[in-house]
C-alpha cells in the first residue's frame, strides 16, 4: 500500500491530508490553528495584529512550529508515514520569506533531536513575514511601474497591474527600508516554496502558478522578467530561486522528517504551489473544460 501527503499552510492554519494511492481515498486529516494552539506568537487570526499603515505580517516561526504539531499528530493517529511515496502543498499566495546564506547549509544538517525553529530562527534575515493582506506599499507599486513603462506594461508581462500584496512591491519596500538586512537576504521564497524547502532539505524552485503571482514573472516565458526584477531592487535575480513547472521534483524527503515522524526515506517531495492554482484541482478544473472564476 502507497500513500501521498498534502499539506496546506493558509493564513490560519497548517493542515495535512493523507490519500491513498490506489482507492484515492482520504485516509487521514489533520488541522493545526494558528491562534488557538500557537498562542505564543500572539496571532489569533494567523497574523501579528496592530500593523502600521496597511502592514500585515505573520511569524515564520509559527509556520514551522505548526508543521511539526502537525507531523507529530499523524504519528499520533498512527498514519503510514513509513508508506508515503509522495509529498507536496499549498501555500496562502503572496506570502514571502526572506533567508540567509546559510539556509541551505542548515538544512542539509537538520538535526531530529532539536525542532525546526531552534535551527532555522538562525537563517532568517527577516523576522516577519509579508502576507497577502498587507496593503502598505501603494509608494512602491507606483515606482516599480514608472520604471517600466506603465501599469499597461506591467500586466502584459506578469498578467497583472502592480498591486500591494504581491511579492514584488514588498520586496522593494524591505530593500528600501532594511537595506543591510536585505544586502544579506541570500534567498526569498514564497510561503509554498519556503515549506517544499523544508521537507526536501534544500532549497526549492518556486512553482510557475504561485510566481505567478509576484509581480515579477514573465507569463509568456513562464520565467522571471528582467525589466520587472530590475525594476524591482539591486541583485534581486540573485536572490529568487528558480521557476518550475508544476509537479517538478524537489528531491527526497529531508532525512530530519525521516529519523523524527518515520517518513519513508525514498518519499519524493514535489514542488508546492499557491492556494489559488490548487483549488482548481480541487474543483476538478485541472484540465481543459471548465472555467473558475474568483471573487475573493
Amino acid at each position: 500500500m502507497s500513500y501521498v501527503l498534502g499539506f496546506d499552510a493558509s493564513t490560519q492554519s497548517c493542515s495535512a491530508t493523507l490519500v491513498n494511492c490506489t482507492t484515492y481515498e482520504v485516509v487521514g486529516e489533520i488541522s493545526v490553528n494558528f491562534g488557538k494552539e500557537l498562542p505564543q506568537y500572539e496571532a489569533p487570526s494567523g497574523f501579528i495584529p496592530g500593523g502600521v499603515d496597511g502592514e500585515v505580517h505573520s511569524d515564520p516561526r509559527m509556520w514551522l512550529d505548526a508543521l511539526e504539531l502537525v507531523m507529530k499528530q499523524a504519528v499520533s493517529a498512527q498514519w503510514p508515514l513509513s508508506e508515503v511515496v509522495g509529498i507536496s502543498g499549498s501555500g496562502q499566495q503572496h506570502g514571502s520569506v526572506y533567508l540567509l546564506e546559510n539556509f541551505s547549509t542548515v538544512l542539509a544538517e537538520l538535526n531530529p533531536h532539536q525542532s525546526l525553529t531552534e535551527q532555522l530562527s538562525q537563517t532568517l534575515s527577516r523576522s516577519t513575514s509579508p502576507i497577502w493582506m498587507d496593503s502598505s506599499t501603494s509608494q512602491q507599486c507606483a515606482e516599480i511601474a514608472e520604471s517600466v513603462g506603465g501599469n499597461d506594461v506591467v500586466c502584459s508581462k506578469t498578467g497583472s497591474i502592480m498591486i500591494e500584496r504581491f511579492t514584488g512591491s514588498q520586496i522593494r519596500k524591505f530593500a528600501q527600508q532594511q537595506s543591510e538586512a536585505y544586502e544579506q537576504t541570500a534567498y526569498i521564497h514564497l510561503v509554498s516554496s519556503f515549506f517544499a524547502s523544508v521537507l526536501a532539505g534544500q532549497s526549492a524552485p518556486i512553482d510557475a502558478g504561485d510566481g505567478a503571482g509576484m509581480n515579477l514573472m514573465n507569463l509568456a516565458a513562464e520565467d522571471w522578467d528582467v525589466d520587472m526584477v530590475s525594476a524591482t531592487a539591486n541583485k534581486l535575480a540573485e536572490k529568487l530561486p528558480s521557476v518550475a513547472k508544476p509537479h517538478t521534483e524537489v528531491g527526497r524527503v529531508s532525512s530530519y522528517f525521516v529519523e523524527k515522524y518515520g517518513l519513508n526515506a525514498q518519499a519524493k517531495v514535489y514542488v508546492w504551489s499557491g492556494d489559488n492554482p490548487c483549488s482548481l484541482v480541487g474543483m476538478g478544473a485541472s484540465t481543459p473544460g471548465k472555467m473558475v472564476i474568483s471573487l475573493g
